[in-house]
């Protein structure tokens, strides 16, 4: 049996989506040399009235009109401190850049209210995390995390995944709302049978709102957290650390043959240490669940509108896979991801000067004309089918394969079940512009 992990308890960011950016006016840059450290930066939320309005509240139910209109070559955006990538070919090159940094910058310290200590916590712990690494570090701890994802343990999921969404469409039958009642409690219960733990629906709600809290100082300017909302940060923190522990107290190193008995394998020399071990685990909960419940429910929204797909679907239910990757590049789960210059860079008519913050807006170059002809329009058969809505290079999401199969399952099973079904009230969207997601999308059945 393995101990328990230190009581000390960091935090963690949004998976593959920071909504810190850095304020350049204050950002040292650095010469490039083989000895670079992190540039002395300030970090400012992306998600206060200081951001222009390309993050705009308009944009939380239709983002991509604004997209459109700023899609272009690079650009540096004086008010953000930033370079903007918007275009298909430039964020798939910033993505597998790797003079572009995937770590995140160091929080400033000093508040009066103790925030930036959250802070510098957060960031403790995200060095920890797969997504906020770059190589060597990235390398060894993607080959180690990776052995836990082979296909035979994602494939065993569809039996579960099919029973869950049956019994929670069979339980709402009667006033279903496809985000509330599907799209928000499935993943998680899905993720609950990767781990080992059962989990009802209050316990499978409470694990969400776990992750949901954790995550609050990463959506909006910690400084403007209340004392109420910086306790639910802390109280989440402890309820993951305690789930953790369950999931880790069933488990030896040599135990059973799923998720974590892998992720505790490995060489005695050459394993993921603890913080490594809670960190990973953690970012399976969060990055596991809000991909798949962002594409199921905004899948689900897009295709009430589309009768013509939904006709093909049920005529040939073998497209639905080719649906799901049409689905996952027009509504994006992770709208944009930031990254961070070590050196010099020349692109285009542009150098990205070492310490540069960069924004990669992977949803814009999702309906880059340029990459997908009609880019707002659903088509199964398209030439291109090398999105970036779950990234590219050595930071593609290892959870692709399982957003994948929860996607698919969960929305076939709704549209066999009920050909007919159709909306029946006003779409109602988090305030949140990483992941985009539907908490209520209430439909008719009948």
């Amino acid at each position: 049996m393995i101990e328990k992990l230190p009581r000390h308890l960091p935090l963690l960011t949004r998976p593959l989506v920071n909504s810190f950016l850095v304020d350049k006016r204050t950002c040292n840059r650095v010469a490039a040399s083989d000895n670079w450290q992190q540039p002395d930066v300030r970090v400012v939320p992306a998600m206060t009235a200081t951001v222009p309005p390309l993050f705009g509240s308009d944009m939380l139910t239709d983002p991509y009109a604004m997209y459109a209109r700023v899609r272009g070559p690079i650009a540096w955006n004086e008010q953000m401190g930033l370079w903007l990538v918007t275009r298909y070919d430039d964020v798939r090159w910033a993505l597998g850049e790797p003079r572009l940094s995937s770590t995140m910058p160091s929080p400033a310290a000093g508040s009066a209210d103790g925030s930036s200590g959250l802070l510098a916590d957060m960031y403790t712990f995200v060095k920890s995390s797969l997504v906020f690494t770059d190589p060597p570090d990235h390398t060894r701890l993607r080959r180690l995390v990776i052995a836990a994802f082979v296909p035979s343990v994602i494939n065993d999921l569809s039996g579960p995944i099919a029973a869950i969404t049956n019994r929670m469409l069979d339980e709402h039958a009667d006033s279903l709302d496809l985000a509330a009642h599907l799209a928000e409690p499935m993943p998680i219960a899905v993720l609950g049978q990767l781990l080992g733990v059962s989990l009802s629906e209050p316990e499978g709600a409470q694990l969400k709102r776990w992750c949901d809290d954790f995550l609050l100082p990463f959506g909006r300017d910690i400084n403007t957290l209340s004392s109420d909302e910086l306790a639910r940060v802390k109280a989440a923190g402890e309820g993951l650390h305690g789930f953790v522990d369950t999931v880790l107290s069933r488990r030896t190193a040599n135990g059973t043959d799923d998720v974590v008995g892998r992720l505790l394998a490995g060489e005695s020399e050459d394993r993921l240490s603890e913080q490594e071990l809670f960190a990973n685990i953690v970012l399976l909960l969060i990055a596991g669940h809000e991909n798949s419940t962002s594409l199921i429910g905004n899948g689900a929204a897009m295709l009430l509108g589309l009768s013509d797909v939904r006709a093909e679907l049920a005529r040939d239910p073998s497209r639905w896979p080719a649906a799901i990757e049409e689905l996952m590049r027009l509504v994006t789960p992770n709208q944009f991801i930031r990254r961070l210059a070590l050196e010099d860079i020349a692109r285009g008519d542009h150098t990205i000067r070492a310490g540069d913050a960069v924004l990669l807006t992977l949803a814009a170059a999702n309906r880059d004309p340029e990459a997908f002809p009609e880019p707002d329009r659903f088509v199964f058969d398209r030439p291109n089918r090398q999105t970036v809505a779950l990234g590219h290079g050595i930071h593609y999401c290892l959870g692709a394969p399982l957003a994948r199969l929860e996607g698919r399952v969960a929305l076939q099973t709704v549209f066999e079940r009920w050909p007919a079904v159709r909306q029946a009230g006003d779409l109602v969207y988090a305030n949140n512009f990483n992941v985009r997601l539907l908490h209520s999308l209430p439909v008719t059945t009948s």
